[in-house]
């Protein structure tokens, strides 16, 4: 097994057991770290490097409709992510998928 596996795991341990990573309160999508959004079963290790990628890039995510920038992001899993995570400020992502 790899570092960064390991590390993902340790991770999503300190998560469950601090009760934050399914908690009630959304993390801020635009301050959790990579591995804070590896944790989270609807984002993945791949998809939370792309995540920060972009917000190290462009910035901050503004909107949810921008989250669709980020390769492999479709309505179906910016309403995933919106189930942990949120973008402080923004109204909840309403979509009809």
């Amino acid at each position: 097994m790899d570092i960064k596996r390991i590390l993902a795991c340790f991770a999503v341990a300190a998560l469950c057991l601090t009760g934050t990573a399914f908690a009630a309160e959304k993390a801020n999508l635009n301050s959790a770290t990579e591995d804070e959004l590896a944790a989270d079963p609807n984002i993945g290790a791949d998809l939370a490097r792309k995540i920060v990628e972009y917000r190290e890039n462009v910035g901050d995510f503004a909107s949810y409709e921008e989250l669709k920038e980020v390769e492999g992001i479709t309505d179906t899993k910016i309403k995933e992510i919106n189930e942990h995570f949120q973008i402080e400020g923004v109204a909840s992502f309403d979509c009809n998928c």
